[in-house]
């Protein structure tokens, strides 16, 4: 009687362990099925590229789970299209990923051993090309190069002419004046220069007041260009202030006030200043 209590006793408690093996088993399996990777959701500003091209690129395998999802992978992978930058990857239980992705645009070229390297405003490489584009970017010189990859920011010890590099491009692009530079050198940042396509040389001085220059350059190109179609010469917005405006090196303008008329010839006048109304205000 008591050898059959036991043995009665020894397969209960088989059961009962064969049972909560096969509930874990089960809870484990349905855990691992129910937080796998089923959608990526794409968002962000990028134009050129569908939500199918990237989600291509991201290279998800089916199956993965989401507790084991590499983003710095899946970014690494989706940034081999140069004209892609991952900013976020979230995870959204249960199922989905949401990829934020912004397209780069180019905004310069800068020359390099035999090659033209198409950059965005960061100097990102986005392309390596053999010929000048013909698209009017301007042509930003100056950077000691150490090497360069494809999606990636140009290798070079001047991390601050990076910087000065990024701020000037960026204040061209929001005034809508870029595409009218045919040149930018940053050899010396103390000493920018700059010339637009129809032959007017930009003194731009220090890497200060950058916002206020390129605000006083808008103004004054199709203010000389009306007062006696002066798109050549020499302005000069190195004060930040004020500019001034010479028709060559050895000759001086009457004042470029407002309503002023530059000179038409290389006769020598007081030097000619105008003064920005909105200097120190980037609120244009």
């Amino acid at each position: 009687m008591k050898e059959r209590r036991k043995a009665h006793s020894v397969g209960k408690t088989i059961l009962t362990v064969v049972l909560v093996v096969l509930i874990l088993a089960g809870a484990g399996y349905f855990t691992y099925a129910y937080f796998q990777v089923e959608d990526i959701k794409v968002e962000g500003d990028h134009p050129a590229f569908s939500n199918g091209d990237i989600a291509k690129l991201a290279d998800i395998q089916p199956k993965t789970h989401m507790f084991f999802v590499d983003t710095n992978e899946i970014k690494e992978k989706i940034e081999t299209e140069p004209y892609l930058e991952v900013n976020s990857i979230t995870k959204q239980y249960p199922k989905t990923l949401v990829v934020t992705v912004t397209e780069r645009r180019p905004v310069s070229v800068i020359p390099y051993a035999d090659q033209y390297l198409l950059v965005d405003v960061n100097a990102n490489v986005l392309e390596m090309l053999t010929d000048s584009p013909a698209e009017p970017y301007p042509a930003v010189t100056g950077f000691a190069i150490d090497a360069i990859n494809l999606g990636k920011q140009i290798s070079t010890q001047d991390s601050f002419k990076l910087t000065v590099y990024t701020e000037m491009m960026n204040a061209l692009e929001d005034k809508e004046i870029k595409d009218l530079m045919e040149t930018i050198d940053l050899t010396d940042i103390n000493n920018i220069k700059m010339k637009t396509r129809d032959g007017l040389e930009i003194k731009f001085g220090q890497s200060d007041k950058v916002t206020d220059k390129v605000k006083m350059i808008k103004r004054m190109i199709p203010k000389l260009a009306a007062s006696g179609g002066n798109t050549t010469g020499i302005l000069d917005v190195t004060m930040g202030i004020s500019a001034t405006y010479q028709l060559n090196e050895n000759s001086t303008a009457m004042p470029q006030d407002d309503g002023a008329q530059a000179p038409a010839d290389n006769t020598a006048q007081p030097n000619g200043e105008d003064t920005d109304p909105d200097a120190g205000n980037d609120g244009e």
